[in-house]
């Protein structure tokens, strides 16, 4: 009974521990991913940890014009089976639009689009360009998981201020993904905010 009574305790004190580290829990990679907190258990009884601060919200586009310029991109790709990823100002997803047919890994390509669109300022074909004359682009490149200079990555801009940026991927050549997103984001361009 005693060791019953002394593994139980050990196995608390082990799972408080656990839960306390909840804030260095590894997240995906991704931005803004804060990975599993208390480690994907149940809330323990009695008072929690403080919980990490949760940042302000992004500027970004609209839900409802985010999935219509996804739907248009699609429909501007007709032929292909492309996902569209469109992340806020932040680098944060906003919408992951897979259409029916297309593989899922197609929102993570379709982010790694937006968000080096988002990063670079620019479209992801003139980062790929960038690649064959500037060592400092590349080694931004390989630094970060997260970006991916393939064509098809486009930064949404309102006046001189990013919004955003919107990702196509699963055509070929990856120019047909980015004329996919521009198409996308012209058909809701003048309606943001």
């Amino acid at each position: 009974m005693k060791l019953t009574a002394a593994i139980s305790a050990a196995v608390l004190v082990l799972a408080i521990a656990s839960h306390a580290q909840c804030a260095a829990t590894k997240g995906s990679g991704f931005p803004g991913d804060i990975g599993r907190p208390f480690n994907g258990l149940p809330l323990p009884d009695g008072p929690l940890p403080p919980r990490p601060p949760t940042p302000p919200l992004a500027r970004g586009i609209a839900m409802d014009l985010a999935l219509e310029a996804a739907k248009e991109a699609v429909a501007a790709c007709d032929g292909y089976h492309v996902g569209v990823s469109i992340v806020d100002s932040a680098g944060m997803p906003k919408l992951y639009y897979i259409a029916d047919g297309t593989p899922g890994f197609h929102a993570y390509t379709g982010f790694r689009k937006a968000y080096t669109a988002l990063k670079f300022r620019m479209p992801t074909s003139q980062v790929g360009a960038a690649t064959k004359t500037d060592p400092t682009v590349v080694a931004m490149i390989a630094a970060d998981e997260n970006l991916l200079s393939f064509a098809g990555g486009i930064p949404i801009f309102v006046g001189d201020d990013i919004v955003g940026a919107i990702g196509v991927s699963g055509a070929e050549p990856s120019a047909v993904d980015e004329r996919c997103a521009q198409a996308g984001l012209s058909r809701v361009m003048a309606r943001l905010r």
